[in-house]
């Protein structure tokens, strides 16, 4: 029976909905009063906008006095003005779809038992803190069940384990629970379960949900259109004739236009263009990327604070030693991904531990670190790998107190 990987996906489970407890009662003592700022807020605002103002067009005031009232005047600069006068959100509508159904769930409550129905009161906090918790676990059920397409349950249970704790992914998402990465990276993860499956038994339904849930990921955040690449790679390789593959392959593109269109609507009628492709003042420079600032600056450099994924690009190697195709899936698209990344103007993306960023893409990065170590023949090279994980998961550890540190130090 697949035991050890379950229970590791259990304990780690436990640890999330313990901290994610601590931070319900934090509400309920009234220690914090503020659910989501800055950019979280940015995605956020479409909810209580629609229930409590019945209209997605968001008055700038309103948001600024939520912002006054719960968190201690933070600025609403998610808010562009548009030349008909409407201001348009300038974060996509995605992330509101995964949210939607906790927050419906906490209005109900809302009006029930008498609290502001603001989309801040104690309710849509403890509703908006278990549907996060919610994804994280369901992150970490489907990367299971991703790694077992591929792996025996042991080699499962040593990579889930070592992603957690020799990575920024539990800061990330405990610590900005309000921001998208918790949610792509378990979307990603069904994503990829559901394309590595139908290429092992070719079920069409598979092939379905696979472009169904990368679709929605497109709608939360649009540079998720260049993960398809990866289904694009591996059905090409097996495919029998071109008409095949493109009969295939078009379920992304559909996938991705059909979450798209409550988006396009929202420009069309809001701020009267059909489409705004980037209307943050940071623009995204291919020409110019900040690839070693990106990788390796103690600002935010990803194999700083998360050396681990160095196992990733060595794994990458056995990858294609024991299966091309996907190796040819992968490598791309982790090579694209990581430039696009680093070429955006502010590429330490603010407040974070390590890139943020890269949580996107971890269910992708796994799998290679997996492959490294099923390609370890020898005991002591075993050993040395897990000598490694070890003192990277007491470096990873150590780091993340000091970021807790220093946070909640500088909060005081």
């Amino acid at each position: 029976m697949k035991k050890l990987s379950a229970l590791i996906v259990i304990f780690i489970s436990i640890v999330f909905t313990i901290h994610f407890s601590t931070t319900i009662s934090d509400f309920t003592q009234k220690k914090q009063t503020c659910i989501c700022a800055y950019d979280g807020f940015g995605y956020y605002m479409y909810l209580p906008s629609l229930f409590e103002n019945k209209t997605l067009n968001i008055d700038k005031d309103w948001a600024q006095d939520i912002q006054d009232h719960y968190c201690n005047g933070i600025e609403t600069y998610q808010l562009l003005k548009q030349p008909n006068g409407n201001y348009i959100d300038l974060y996509h509508i995605g992330l509101a779809y995964l949210q939607l159904p906790a927050y419906t769930i906490s209005h109900f409550f809302a009006i029930k038992l008498g609290y502001k129905t603001d989309g801040f009161s104690l309710p849509y906090v403890v509703g908006f803190i278990l549907n996060a918790l919610l994804f994280c676990i369901i992150g970490l059920v489907y990367l299971r069940k991703l790694l077992l397409l591929l792996f025996d349950d042991k080699t499962a249970a040593l990579t889930i384990l070592l992603l957690y704790l020799s990575s920024n992914i539990f800061l990330t998402f405990t610590l900005q629970k309000d921001l998208p990465h918790l949610y792509i990276f378990a979307l990603n993860s069904i994503f990829l379960y559901h394309l590595i499956l139908f290429k092992k038994h070719n079920q069409k339904k598979n092939l379905i949900y696979s472009a169904l849930f990368l679709g929605i990921t497109v709608a939360i955040r649009p540079t998720q259109a260049m993960l398809g690449l990866t289904p694009l790679i591996l059905l090409w390789k097996d495919s029998p004739n071109l008409k095949t593959l493109f009969y295939q392959i078009s379920y992304y593109p559909l996938f991705g236009l059909l979450w798209n269109i409550p988006q396009i609507a929202y420009w069309f009628f809001i701020g009267g263009k059909i489409l705004m492709p980037n209307l943050h003042v940071e623009e995204l420079v291919i020409i110019d990327p900040n690839l070693t600032d990106f990788l390796f600056s103690f600002r935010k450099g990803w194999l700083i604070y998360s050396p681990v994924f160095i196992l990733s690009f060595i794994g990458l190697t056995h990858l294609y030693k024991r299966n091309k195709n996907l190796f040819w899936a992968f490598f791309p698209t982790i090579i694209i991904y990581i430039y696009i990344m680093s070429s955006w103007e502010c590429w330490w993306y603010a407040s974070s531990f390590g890139s943020r960023v890269m949580t996107d893409i971890y269910p992708f990065l796994t799998i290679p670190i997996a492959f490294l170590w099923v390609s370890l023949s020898k005991k002591s090279h075993k050993f040395t790998f897990l000598f490694i994980g070890f003192l990277l998961s007491i470096l990873s550890i150590f780091q993340s107190y000091q970021f807790e540190k220093v946070l909640f130090t500088t909060k005081e």
